[in-house]
């Protein structure tokens, strides 16, 4: 599992990697799931802090499902959502 910041890089500039960012929200905020991003048994949610910032929240299994990984990925965004700054 991994929590990071990443100041300079939006949700729209995130890639897929291996699989495809499906639309969602997280407490209120744009975010993106992608199920699969680094292979199987992953996923990564990320959450738009402003159109320049995101937190990504990512997990990867040692044997499981996509749906598994995005399950933990979901419940570290929603976790670490409120401790995000709110702009604007």
């Amino acid at each position: 599992m991994s929590i990071y910041l990443v100041p300079e890089a939006g949700i729209d500039q995130l890639s897929p990697g291996q699989g495809t960012k499906i639309p969602t929200k997280v407490g209120g905020r744009e975010a993106v799931e992608i199920p699969g991003d680094s292979g199987t048994e992953a996923c990564t949610v990320a959450i738009a802090v402003t159109p320049n910032a995101r937190m990504t929240a990512s997990t990867s299994l040692n044997e499981g499902t996509n749906e598994e990984a995005c399950v933990l990925a979901r419940e570290l965004a929603v976790a670490a959502e409120p401790k995000l700054p709110r702009v604007g």
